[in-house]
């Protein structure tokens, strides 16, 4: 029993694996069928792309041609507008043996009679465009006569649309008049034809590929292998198929584009791409055309690798264990969310690594800034006060030279006395701690304190301060100290980088909710991008202009500390060697009093 039931399972594990390898190859098969549809559509749009990218490779070469050829003739134009017969030839002859792709060069004086051209054997001397008819061929007399006379009035050079030359073949008529003043003397003709065009840029390519030139009227100027020129395109292609009159529309109306559309009997289909060609005012249309069957063996190609994929496909689930592939499939699962396990908590990891660097960065730099200005500000004090010292315990001492020693010492106290009072108010702000003794204060009386407290810095300087506060000014509700001191540092600042007889101007402006006071001076300015660091603590501009000015740079910091602990603020705005301007803004709001 025991055997049977394991031969059974066996039996049925075998038919699993059967029935599910047969699934698999019909999928596989299935696939590659409904691929196939995809893969041609794919290849003929590469296809199709390759034809586009030769015909804008035509288009762009022949557009370059022809305007580099009517440039030249505008040129000529001006450098024989005052010249004699011989000059005109001879200019027509180096042009001519220098450039290619004219077929002649013709002068038509005002009367519109040949009277100078080269090569001579392609000039039709004396031909007089009033009175030479063309015997069955009025259409093009007609053109010719309209457009020397568009020329002469108009002043421009005009092309014509190829029409059919004397000597056979179509050619484009190039007109560009030739004015002395305003004096009309003639016009320069000049006449490229097709087959040099079509020599030149549309018989270099393989067999299968056909080259068609047709104008906006819808003629057929060229064929890679039919002799039809000048026919309707259309007719020239023989076809009556509607996709092809939808190209044919694109075509005439400049656009670029690629399409295919059936020949003859509707047997045949043909690959189509077009790009315009704009020539001043004349505009054709180059196509490159191809038997969709060209792409076959590109096709046929792909569905070789692709059955041969296709049998591997085959051979390897028939022969390999699916039950290994779905092991090897659990595995790969387990494996990949591990892995993204771990990759998301490294990635966690050096966020919190980068983070507490960055923290680190600014610690150490605190640090050092801090280091740097507390050696500065404490060593030069010091160092006076040691010198005087050392002077005064001297007994030769005058008495005159103690006092000044001792002025000397005192001084350097009280900036010694400054510092550690800043260093103790960022410590303050910094922890929250700094606290206000809030009254109703008049910005008149601060201003005037202050004003007071730095008028030794602005005398000595011979600067000018002037104030402009309105009488009405709302009173605010503040710590008066403290607001005093925000004024000090802010004019101090000013008067430390203005030069000697400059300016500093307070100002006051009452708004609805707040009071704005613009301190303005017109020293050495702050450059743009030093602007949103002036208010970190520590931070001290260092420029040529600014180099010679002490300071520990904590007055700004202090100042912004100040200002947002009273529910204000502090801002600057600066033009570097014309000035700068800080902006004080108190609110009015009286609830916190």
């Amino acid at each position: 029993m025991l055997d049977k039931s394991l031969i059974r399972k066996t039996k049925l594990n075998w038919l699993t694996v059967l029935i599910i390898c047969l699934l698999s190859i019909t999928i596989i098969v299935f696939l590659g069928i409904k691929s196939n549809d995809e893969i041609q559509n794919i290849v003929e749009k590469q296809f199709s792309e390759r034809q586009l990218l030769l015909s804008k490779q035509i288009s762009a070469g022949m557009r370059e041609f022809l305007n580099e050829k009517t440039t030249i003739i505008e040129v000529m134009a001006l450098h024989i507008s005052d010249a004699s017969s011989d000059v005109t030839l001879t200019e027509f002859k180096n042009v001519y043996n220098k450039t290619d792709g004219i077929y002649v060069f013709e002068f038509l004086n005002e009367s519109g009679v040949v009277t100078i051209g080269y090569p001579e054997e392609n000039t039709p001397f004396g031909y007089d465009l009033y009175k030479f008819d063309r015997p069955g061929d009025s259409e093009t007399e007609r053109i010719l006569v309209d457009t020397f006379e568009w020329v002469r009035d108009r002043k421009e050079t005009n092309i014509t649309r190829p029409v059919r030359l004397l000597e056979g073949g179509l050619g484009a008529f190039i007109w560009t008049p030739v004015y002395k003043g305003d004096e009309f003397k003639g016009v320069i003709l000049a006449i490229i034809t097709v087959s040099d065009i079509s020599n030149k840029f549309m018989r270099n390519y393989d067999s299968p590929w056909e080259i068609h030139l047709v104008d906006d009227r819808g003629a057929m100027l060229y064929h890679a292998y039919k002799n039809n020129k000048d026919l309707e395109y259309l007719d020239a292609l023989n076809s009556t198929d509607p996709l092809l009159q939808y190209i044919f529309q694109d075509q005439i109306n400049g656009r670029e584009g690629t399409g295919y559309y059936f020949e003859g009997n509707g047997s045949e289909k043909k690959l189509i791409a077009y790009s315009p060609i704009v020539w001043r005012n004349q505009n054709f249309s180059i196509s490159v055309v191809s038997p969709a069957s060209e792409i076959n063996a590109l096709i046929n190609s792909v569905y070789e690798k692709q059955g041969l994929f296709v049998g591997v496909a085959i051979g390897f689930i028939v022969l390999g264990s699916f039950s290994i592939v779905i092991l090897l499939s659990r595995w790969n699962k387990s494996l990949e969310l591990e892995v993204a396990r771990k990759t998301s908590e490294l990635n966690e990891s050096n966020k919190l690594l980068q983070d507490a660097n960055k923290r680190l960065k600014e610690l150490d730099k605190s640090k050092s800034d801090f280091l740097s200005m507390v050696s500065h500000e404490l060593k030069t004090p010091l160092t006076a006060m040691k010198v005087s010292s050392e002077f005064l315990l001297e007994d030769d001492s005058k008495l005159v030279t103690r006092k000044e020693l001792i002025q000397i010492i005192i001084k350097n106290i009280d900036r010694l006395t400054r510092l550690v009072n800043d260093l103790l108010d960022i410590s303050m702000i910094e922890s929250g701690e700094l606290r206000f003794s809030k009254e109703i204060v008049d910005l008149h009386d601060i201003i005037d304190i202050a004003v007071g407290t730095v008028k030794n810095q602005y005398e000595k300087k011979e600067l000018n301060i002037t104030t402009d506060i309105p009488k009405n000014l709302s009173k605010i509700n503040a710590d008066k100290d403290r607001i005093v001191q925000v004024f000090v540092n802010v004019l101090s600042n000013a008067l430390r980088f203005t030069p000697e007889g400059g300016n500093v101007e307070i100002r006051a402006c009452e708004f609805e909710e707040c009071i704005e006071v613009h301190v303005k001076d017109d020293g050495v300015g702050i450059p743009p991008d030093k602007i949103d660091k002036i208010f970190d603590k520590f931070y001290r501009i260092n420029t040529t202009s600014t180099r010679s000015h002490n300071g520990a740079g904590l007055g700004l910091a202090i100042t912004r500390g100040i200002m947002e602990g009273h529910g204000g603020s502090i801002r600057a705005q600066s033009t570097p060697a014309k000035g700068s301007v800080f902006i004080l803004t108190f609110n009015k709001n009286f609830s916190d009093f």
